[in-house]
């Protein structure tokens, strides 16, 4: 009867990680209760091998929690902290578990169904708005995000992921291309049609490097496509006012350079963490004390800073913390945690790099982690270890299926 439980959940096991996909959008608890689960399976099939399977550029990530976790306790500021510092154990554990997956179309194809998903109720929500109040909420930061399933930048990497993966599927299949072209359709309008900066530039950096890398046109192709993007992408900012506001494109550079001071809050907040670093007790080796010792001195940094009062409130009612993940782990972990988060991604990076979906999974995650504490969030945390794990899991497949 252990045999057949042990039949039974290896061929459960690929079913329950397609569950958490599809869950992860829509629900915190959920993916939790399937992860617990996917862990028990995990553990009762469990074989040590002498290559143990941990995928080996997560041994940076797993290097980079130990010392964060280490620095906390010797600082005594471990339990102060436990909130921020429980989500890396999603980093920790997650890769381990979806390294073992083995069915990863189907996983693809969960996630884009995931993904088609909350397109398609942020499109919804979108709509009800409009007929409501008469006009599309994306110049409100506030009434974007209760329109949209994610936040903003969440929304954006997971539709990013979603182009990606569609268009991998599109180019193998042998069925379903109408799908997987309708599926990368609706992922990159609906990042135009939500103005999502920072996924359009990743979409326009990962066209020219799939265009001049990685495709084998001939070099006049080559350039007429790089033309034709060119073309599409100044038509888009002329037709799409909303998308020449979010980026704050005035009349002259001048103008363009002084809007983006006043409106975008991480011009103030990159400040503000200038001025930890400049702090006498800051070590740009170890970092600071904790992260509330971070939010602390940000918060009182934007008491002085900002000067319009009105301003100041929203800046100290949404609380902001670092609107970067590079800037976050400096600040709290100095130039170790840095070095070591870095050659995570490079050598992921190097691992995949004959992948060019792989390598876009990668460069993707690289952009919002610029300009967004992705680890601060629980979805940030599954998203990045899931489809970081799976994307080297299929670099291992593949290797096999070659020797």
């Amino acid at each position: 009867s252990m045999i057949k439980i042990k039949n039974f959940i290896a061929n459960s096991y690929d079913y329950l990680c397609a569950l958490i996909l599809v869950f992860l959008p829509f629900s915190n608890s959920i993916p939790n209760l399937l992860l617990a689960l996917l862990l028990l399976f995990y553990l009762i099939n469990f074989q040590f091998k002498a290559q143990t399977t941990y995928p080996k550029p997560f041994i940076f990530i797993a290097l980079l929690i130990a010392y964060l976790f280490f620095q906390a306790l010797s600082n005594g500021t471990f339990m102060l902290d436990f909130v921020f510092y429980k989500k890396y154990l999603y980093l920790l554990v997650l890769p381990v578990l979806f390294y073992k997956a083995n069915r990863l179309q189907l996983l693809k194809n969960v996630a884009l169904l995931a993904i088609n998903a909350t397109v398609l109720v942020s499109c919804y929500k979108i709509m009800k708005f409009h007929a409501s109040f008469g006009y599309f909420p994306f110049a409100d930061g506030w009434a974007t995000n209760y329109v949209l399933v994610l936040e903003r930048p969440y929304a954006g990497i997971f539709s990013v992921l979603g182009a990606i993966i569609s268009f991998d599927l599109l180019r193998k299949a042998d069925k379903w291309k109408y799908l997987y072209a309708l599926s990368f359709a609706l992922s990159v309008g609906f990042i135009a049609f939500i103005s999502i900066r920072i996924s359009i530039l990743t979409l326009f950096f990962l066209f020219l490097l799939y265009v001049f890398l990685y495709s084998k046109l001939a070099l006049p192709r080559k350039l007429i496509l790089f033309a034709t993007m060119l073309v599409s992408i100044l038509l888009l900012f002329t037709l799409n006012k909303n998308i020449s506001k979010r980026f704050f494109i005035e009349k002259s550079f001048g103008k363009t350079i002084e809007t983006t001071k006043q409106y975008e809050p991480r011009v103030v907040i990159l400040g503000c963490a200038k001025s930890i670093i400049e702090q006498p007790s800051f070590s740009y080796l170890f970092g600071t004390d904790s992260n509330t010792a971070i939010q602390t001195s940000l918060t009182k940094c934007y008491k002085e800073t900002v000067l319009d009062y009105s301003r100041q409130q929203w800046f100290l009612y949404q609380n902001f913390n670092t609107h970067s993940q590079f800037v976050d782990l400096f600040l709290l972990g100095g130039l170790i945690a840095i070095i070591l988060f870095v050659c995570f991604l490079v050598f992921y990076l190097i691992a995949v790099r004959n992948n060019f979906t792989a390598v876009a999974v990668g460069v993707a995650f690289i952009a919002v982690l610029l300009i967004e504490n992705v680890f601060h969030r629980q979805f940030g945390c599954f998203i990045f270890s899931i489809f970081t794990a799976l994307y080297l899991r299929e670099k291992e497949i593949n290797g096999k299926i070659q020797t």
